[in-house]
């Protein structure tokens, strides 16, 4: 069939429909959210202050090994908890207990079936380097004058430990007493060491890892085995936003790892249940909740 000279398109018509073209798959790579490159792969850990030291040298190994940049934010678990029912970002999930990650799980904040332990941390007294005001007990903590920092009972596992702990084991009037000798709460794991390390406090509730981070500042005083209550769990799990499942499970692996063990160890945590009863003289719940008295932090 023959076509007209008068029924063809312009050249320079075809041209501009090319040309439209093509700008548009252009503008498409350029203005999607990888900015017309695909993106290094990357996860974002939201971690409890409490394992802010080793998991430091756990992602720059992990980094080195698998070639994955790691993102990570230290805070107490309620405000991660906060940040990421807000934010909805994020792939990994690490707390200091099971009742924070159960917390996460009946929000479905993260993979309940990818939740799994990697450490464990007893409670302790932690004092000032030389012990000057000879505190050997909780009893102890009673005394006149004595300085005391908490973790917020509410926000920070330490401090739900440590308010369960004295609840159990002093009378009443101790219990009166050493609420009077509290002169802060903090909200966060490390914030609570600081002031101990400053010498604002003479004594914290803390876990047993803490004069090994800090030798040359801190000791710790062992409480008796039939005064803990219970025992710390790290927990770790992939967060149910992550867009990156397949690399967040390659982190959790890691974390069971012989070189992740490694590190633990180096910081004195305990890498399973039995290492942390032989510490402590006494076999002892794993985790748990506790309803402490709304007495705490009252003035």
């Amino acid at each position: 069939m023959k076509v007209s000279k008068d029924s063809r398109l312009p050249k320079t018509f075809i041209g501009k429909i090319f040309f439209s073209i093509t700008i548009f798959f252009i503008c498409a790579l350029l203005f999607s959210p990888s900015g017309g490159m695909s993106e290094e792969p990357h996860l974002t850990v939201l971690c409890g202050a409490a394992f802010s030291k080793p998991f430091d040298e756990i992602v720059a190994s992990f980094q080195k090994e698998r070639g994955i940049k790691v993102y990570i934010t230290y805070a107490s678990v309620p405000s991660l908890l906060a940040q990421l029912k807000l934010g909805r970002r994020g792939d990994i999930l690490v707390t200091s207990t099971q009742d924070f990650m159960m917390r996460a799980m009946e929000k479905s904040l993260v993979v309940e079936s990818s939740v799994r332990n990697f450490a464990y941390m007893v409670p302790v007294i932690a004092v000032q380097k030389g012990n000057p005001l000879r505190i050997m007990s909780i009893h102890d903590l009673t005394g006149e004058g004595i300085r005391i920092a908490l973790a917020d009972p509410e926000a920070v596992y330490i401090g739900s430990l440590a308010a369960e702990i004295m609840e159990k084991n002093l009378t009443r009037a101790e219990l009166k007493k050493v609420r009077s000798n509290v002169v802060t709460y903090m909200e966060d794991f490390s914030k609570l060491t600081t002031t101990l390390i400053l010498k604002q406090v003479d004594a914290i509730i803390s876990f047993h890892y803490l004069q090994q981070w800090h030798p040359e500042k801190i000791e710790i005083i062992m409480l008796k085995p039939k005064e803990v209550q219970r025992i710390g769990a790290g927990q770790a799990a992939i967060i149910s936003y992550s867009q990156t499942k397949v690399a967040a499970q390659a982190f959790l692996e890691f974390l069971n790892s012989k070189e992740a063990k490694i590190i633990f160890t180096k910081y004195h945590y305990f890498n399973s249940p039995e290492e942390t009863y032989q510490w402590i003289g006494a076999r002892k719940p794993v985790g748990g909740e506790y309803q402490i008295s709304p007495d705490w932090m009252r003035k």
